[in-house]
């Protein structure tokens, strides 16, 4: 029942429609991944199927929300990418489930997970049943991605924008699934998704990477230009998606932004929480001046990737300017 801590605002608006009956037939919940799109489906199932609901959502533990909690509901229909993407064939088997009447009831909830991830045959599969639903029916299509899915679809579709989740909920969630509370922080400003952080958590690549991240700022920091042959020999390897390259770039944005925030006023609550014990000695010669310039330095390099320069040659620069910029 977290989900009425995070989105309280959507679910009193849930309940409310349950109790006056006015429920739509789709909805598109659209949020950050650990947003709580799919915890928010399933907490409106069980509003509508418990045995003991209350004015503010469902029991819980009564045998509809626990059969529902479970996934083992047979009116609570849920459908989920089977590799990339949603196929047609899933879509029609929801199609047949949308055509028959509720096994225990008149309702029925589907839940389509990753909407954005629908192929065209599919989303065009789907619309028949947003153009004439039949029966008591409610669909939540989840995306991440509004603007992947097609326009047809979104406007036969209730869209709710789902809250992003606090930092402090998720460095909860993250230390909750395992994830190390000095790393937590980090992760949080890095993905909103617990499973996603446990993975990078236990990733023996990202744990490297924060460790080489750390040696090669370090080599900066004293003025040592083996930095510099730190970025092809250590952190370059470790970088070979876009996608990781930008991590990298804003795991450097963020270590530039403790460096700053330490310089000028040490009371702070710092993302590098692992690397905060070393800050003073390394911040020793360095002017809150300089470690301000630093910082905006990275975000102006940052920027270069999306020019399709090489992240060697990104790093390279951005290590002989940061030099320069600390020690001027």
């Amino acid at each position: 029942m977290e989900i009425v801590k995070t989105q309280p605002v959507l679910t009193q608006h849930f309940a409310n429609l349950i109790q006056q009956n006015r429920l739509a037939h789709a909805y598109l919940l659209a949020g950050e991944a650990g947003a709580g799109k799919k915890e928010l489906a399933v907490w409106v199932a069980k509003l509508l199927f418990c045995e003991q609901p209350s004015a503010t959502g469902p029991c819980d533990h009564c045998s509809e929300c626990v059969r529902i909690g479970a996934h083992e509901h047979p009116d609570v229909v849920e459908i989920a990418p089977t590799g990339l993407s949603i196929k047609i064939d899933q879509i029609r088997y929801l199609k047949s489930e949308f055509a028959k009447s509720g096994v225990e009831g008149a309702q029925k909830v589907f839940i389509i997970e990753d909407a954005e991830k629908m192929s065209t045959s599919a989303a065009n599969g789907l619309l028949k049943f947003l153009e004439e639903p039949s029966g008591q029916v409610t669909a939540f299509l989840l995306t991440s991605e509004p603007n992947q899915i097609l326009p047809t679809v979104i406007s036969r579709c209730q869209l709710l924008e789902l809250q992003a989740p606090s930092l402090t909920d998720l460095v909860e969630k993250f230390t909750a699934v395992g994830v190390a509370q000095n790393q937590a922080v980090l992760l949080a400003n890095l993905t909103k998704d617990p499973q996603q952080a446990q993975e990078l958590a236990e990733s023996e690549d990202f744990q490297k990477l924060l460790t080489h991240l750390w040696q090669w700022y370090s080599a900066i920091l004293k003025n040592d230009l083996m930095a510099f042959v730190k970025v092809q020999a250590d952190l370059v390897p470790l970088v070979g998606s876009r996608d990781q390259q930008d991590k990298l770039l804003f795991m450097i944005a963020l270590l530039a932004r403790d460096l700053m925030l330490y310089a000028n006023e040490p009371q702070q609550q710092f993302v590098f929480t692992m690397f905060t014990q070393d800050f003073a000695d390394k911040l020793r010669n360095i002017s809150a001046a300089a470690a301000t310039e630093a910082c905006e330095l990275v975000l102006k390099k940052w920027r270069l990737l999306s020019f399709n320069v090489s992240i060697q040659n990104v790093l390279e620069s951005l290590t002989l300017e940061l030099c320069s910029c600390y020690h001027q």
